[in-house]
């Protein structure tokens, strides 16, 4: 997923995408906007703290977004996953990963982890 316990030596410790969280997340992790894969750089400005949970849930959103992109075959469930996403603070990090993809050219490049 590209994600990392620590930049710099500083161990993420919030949740950017959610203020509450039942239960509390076991880790936080360093969330790169712009996938590694899809040639996203280890920046202050193309990282945001999150926990575990949201962090797949971004992945999940951003790659969903790159296929319909794509014009790829996506199923109902999925599609209904960007209408109507957990968190919209969710939607919005996959929306700032996919458009930095579309402006560098990588959407094709966006990795499936979900």
């Amino acid at each position: 997923m590209g994600s990392m316990l620590t930049f710099e030596g500083t161990s993420a410790t919030i949740c950017v995408a959610s203020s509450s969280h039942s239960p509390v997340p076991l880790r936080y992790v360093w969330h790169h906007i712009q996938p590694q894969e899809a040639g996203g750089q280890t920046v202050p400005e193309n990282l945001a703290q999150v926990c575990d949970s949201c962090h797949y849930t971004i992945h999940r959103l951003m790659w969903i977004m790159g296929q319909i992109a794509l014009g790829k075959f996506i199923t109902s469930e999925q599609r209904k996953q960007v209408t109507t996403p957990p968190r919209r603070s969710q939607l919005v990090l996959a929306g700032k990963g996919y458009e930095a993809c579309r402006l560098a050219g990588t959407i094709g490049k966006i990795p499936n982890e979900g």
